[in-house]
């Protein structure tokens, strides 16, 4: 028979190694990208321009570093992780296969390509195996917080439009890249395509299956983290802007209702152990 500790649903070492991994490789991709933008025409695993671009894939490693901090430092239990498990899985099947498309555009002459290419490749099934192990061990509460109510229902709508956003500059990148506050190539806008498809992913899950304010600590102040850096980059690279007026006041918007729901999300989760 089962006992009950064996379903207390708490995070196993091997998991919070494997974050630890991730926390890592999230300080050096945040600390190259967003801090010196500039050396990414050169030094990266594909040439980005202008900086503006790389800084906006810089956010969201900086925004991993939030999420997985959380997890390593301050995390106890799996449901408080495991929305970065389905934004981490849907995030490497977006840069995968933007890299598998555009794979004339990469530098397999450098070996932080093959890094690139292997992260991503294997990503999805560590983090599946390591799911599958914790879910095994997790115990799903069948009652709701009613005071997660309004907070699901504006995670749901949020999540299907930046997922149906998403899909769409996937599809269609470069009509789409056109409409960008400074200039995406058809390569740059399926990256950042994948970035939006993770955020719709975790925002989906707790739209889903958030039960306990504790849980919504993380994914929430991961979003604010995300949005806060990303409301950053008009002012930080003012000169790469090519398109202001509705373009950039769109951007803008949407990362306001966005950090909106975020502070939302973390005053929900913020006094409930994680």
């Amino acid at each position: 028979m089962t006992t009950a500790p064996a379903l207390s649903g708490r995070l196993q070492r091997s998991t919070r190694v494997a974050v630890g991994a991730l926390l890592v490789l999230a300080i050096l991709n945040a600390g190259f990208l967003y801090v010196f933008p500039a050396q990414a025409a050169t030094g990266y695993a594909w040439p980005i321009r202008p900086p503006a671009a790389a800084a906006f894939l810089g956010a969201g490693y900086l925004a991993g570093i939030v999420a997985t901090a959380l997890v390593v430092f301050g995390a106890a239990r799996w449901r408080s992780a495991q929305p970065l498990a389905v934004a981490l899985m849907t995030l490497s099947v977006g840069l995968l296969a933007a890299t598998l498309l555009h794979s004339d555009r990469f530098r397999w002459g450098y070996p932080p390509t093959w890094a690139w290419t292997a992260v991503y490749a294997l990503a999805p099934f560590g983090v599946a195996f390591l799911a599958l192990r914790q879910r095994a061990q997790t115990i799903r509460p069948m009652l709701r917080d009613p005071r997660l109510a309004l907070l699901r229902v504006l995670s749901g709508i949020a999540g299907a439009v930046l997922a149906l956003g998403a899909i769409a500059l996937f599809a269609l990148p470069t009509e789409l890249g056109r409409d960008w506050p400074w200039p995406l190539t058809p390569l740059l806008a399926q990256a950042v395509a994948a970035w939006i498809a993770m955020i719709a992913a975790a925002l989906l899950w707790c739209a889903y299956d958030l039960r306990r304010g504790g849980e919504a600590l993380i994914p929430y102040a991961t979003l604010g983290a995300w949005c806060l850096a990303l409301l950053a980059l008009p002012a930080l690279h003012a000169g790469d802007l090519t398109r202001t007026g509705a373009p950039l006041l769109t951007y803008l918007a949407v990362l306001l209702a966005l950090l909106a729901l975020a502070g939302l999300g973390v005053t929900r989760g913020g006094r409930t152990a994680i």
